[in-house]
């Protein structure tokens, strides 16, 4: 997955595109030679085109493609700290550890960090004024694998202290109380999530539960699933007031696991897939109902971070088919089509 993703940064989606153009522009060509002369010599074999090749090596590469979570691993907790430990300890201390927010650019942009230094994570580690005091790194709460690996290399480097907020952003803000310097952001407790960042988060090894309200991801084959069926909560929404179902079911959902929720060793998360025809606007509907459901939204943001899938289902296989597709052009070398010009 690493892999897939540093090739999908070198390639753009419009290079992409261009290579699948010129594949189909090769099979329409064969198909029109082969019906222009069938009395015609044979062309030679290195000139025999190859679409169909490519197109039954670009079927099998997507249909092998399907992401899925890797294992979580337990986490090192000397590396790790919850938002409401990091802000008991900043209460009242004389030596405060200095914030750093490594989320990408665009998020340190959009959601500012108040009192924190902005960098990238590869950074932190030329930053040499940085070693001789205590430094919390601040994620998505989608990067445990990212950060799991810095913690270790930076303490290896010489770093004094150093450690990351369990849960990222949202768990910091969720920590903090009334007066702290933090800034203040909107804390919903089930948050939009792109496709792309979720098949991205499936490496970093979060525990993943989804509840799903999709019914083309029911009827999708088991090798498509992201997650095993043990993790997938079914939720049946169809026929009349099914938007009401839904938020109704949601809910259930979520509060069951939620209050099943044990302090692991795991980092964990919880996600809702819907079909792509559920708005934004039912999304809201549902966030209402847990803010109010749940005793303490903060408690519940901290200790079981939530997402919806923006796209639904539909919107998932989108983005795999897309990045199933910039892999096939950056492993394998163009070919000439049929027929010079």
């Amino acid at each position: 997955m690493s892999k897939l993703q540093a090739q999908s940064l070198q390639i753009s989606a419009s290079t992409a595109l261009a290579v699948a153009g010129m594949v189909l522009f090769a099979a329409s060509i064969s198909a029109s030679a082969a019906t222009q002369d069938a009395a015609a010599a044979p062309l030679a074999d290195d000139l025999i085109c190859q679409a169909k090749n490519y197109a039954a090596h670009d079927a099998q590469a997507q249909a092998s493609y399907w992401p899925a979570q890797v294992s979580a691993p337990a986490l090192d907790g000397t590396c790790w700290i919850s938002g409401q430990q990091l802000a008991t300890s900043i209460e009242g201390s004389i030596s405060k550890p200095m914030l750093i927010d490594v989320r990408p650019r665009s998020m340190q942009k959009a959601t500012p960090l108040a009192n924190a230094l902005q960098m990238e994570l590869t950074e932190v580690a030329s930053k040499r004024f940085l070693q001789q005091g205590p430094i919390v790194l601040v994620g998505t709460g989608l990067d445990y694998a990212n950060l799991s690996s810095a913690c270790q290399q930076l303490k290896e480097q010489g770093f004094i202290k150093v450690q990351a907020v369990r849960g990222g952003v949202r768990s910091l803000l969720a920590g903090a109380k009334v007066g702290d310097s933090f800034a203040v952001a909107d804390q919903l407790i089930l948050q939009p999530l792109d496709a792309n960042d979720w098949i991205v988060s499936l490496v970093q090894g979060l525990q993943w539960t989804v509840i799903s309200a999709s019914e083309a991801m029911h009827s999708a084959p088991k090798d498509r699933l992201p997650v095993s069926a043990s993790q997938l909560v079914s939720v049946q929404v169809e026929g009349k007031e099914r938007d009401a179902k839904l938020v109704a079911a949601v809910k259930r959902a979520y509060l069951d696991k939620l209050n099943n929720h044990k302090n692991t060793a795991q980092a964990q998360a919880l996600i809702v897939v819907t079909d792509e025809s559920f708005s934004d606007a039912i999304r809201l509907q549902v966030e209402q109902a847990l803010a109010k459901a749940v005793k303490s939204p903060s408690n519940a943001i901290a200790s079981l971070p939530a997402y919806w899938l923006r796209g639904g289902w539909q919107g998932y296989e989108q983005q795999v088919a897309q990045t199933a597709v910039i892999q096939q052009t950056a492993n394998h070398k163009l070919q000439v089509p049929c027929g010079r010009i």
